[in-house]
């Protein structure tokens, strides 16, 4: 589900940014397989002066309207000056699923203020939904150009080079996100993940530990727990895990189907 919370920039002028949380799919293997799970991020932020700017300009009348003509979204596209309208809608069309779209808005107010570090953010978060990684790269680390101290653009990037099994990256991206916010959960849980897939279940027990230690909702941190126990034979550990995580969210079937694997391995 998507989750919209406002954050204010470090050493920066404050704004008002509503986030929209993506998820990625889950990888899942047997009973003894390693599978991942890596949710919340990334982000796009929506940058406006004022959170009623997307209600009351006649952007979001060519947001539901124009999806059936594309002329008209393009002509209209042209002719705005406003890059935080611009964002506005862009997210507002990413929240749609129209990624396609959102890129043309979010190409437009990189133009308009190519200096501005959230158009290319929220570029990355368009492209990497649109699975067009090296673009979302891209546009990550200019945004960590203009403001280097973006845990988000950090989590994001390592999101995108964890895609690319880049790993040792990836480990880098998430650990800069953590020196800026240190109890990010979700980060802890990204890094988890990277370490785990060098090899390293140690030090990925720890960061999904301290996952579910600052979340203790984080259904996913105590799954991936779960699968880091298997992965160095830890059976029993791993089944508390996957409890934990069935009463937090009974319903939740990655735990519930590994779970059953274990009690029934000829199934």
């Amino acid at each position: 589900m998507d989750v919209a919370r406002s954050r204010e920039k470090k050493s920066r002028p404050a704004s008002s940014r509503a986030a929209l949380v993506l998820s990625a799919l889950v990888v899942a293997g047997g009973a003894g397989a390693t599978a991942w799970l890596q949710f919340r991020g990334p982000k796009a932020h929506r940058a406006a002066n004022s959170p009623a700017a997307a209600a009351t300009n006649a952007a979001p009348s060519a947001v539901t309207t124009n999806a059936e003509s594309p002329a008209a979204f393009l002509a209209w596209l042209s002719n705005r000056t406003d890059a935080a309208e611009l964002l506005n809608v862009g997210t507002a069309l990413l929240n749609e699923g129209r990624s396609g779209e959102a890129i043309l808005c979010y190409r437009r107010a990189v133009e308009l203020k190519p200096e501005d570090e959230e158009g290319h953010f929220n570029l990355g978060v368009a492209y990497g939904r649109a699975g067009q990684l090296p673009f979302a790269e891209r546009h990550y680390r200019e945004a960590l150009k203009i403001f280097a101290d973006y845990p988000e653009a950090h989590n994001n990037l390592g999101n995108v080079l964890t895609r690319q099994k880049r790993y040792a990256e990836a480990v880098e991206e998430f650990k800069a996100t953590l020196r800026l916010s240190p109890e990010d959960a979700s980060a802890h849980n990204n890094l988890g993940r990277a370490l785990a897939e060098q090899g390293n279940a140690i030090e990925a027990l720890a960061h999904f530990n301290e996952a579910a230690r600052l979340d203790t909702n984080y259904v996913e941190a105590h799954f991936n727990l779960a699968s880091t126990y298997l992965s160095v034979g830890r059976t029993n550990d791993a089944v508390a895990e996957l409890n934990a995580a069935l009463r937090i969210r009974p319903g939740f079937a990655p735990a519930a189907q590994l779970l059953s694997r274990l009690r029934n391995p000829q199934r």
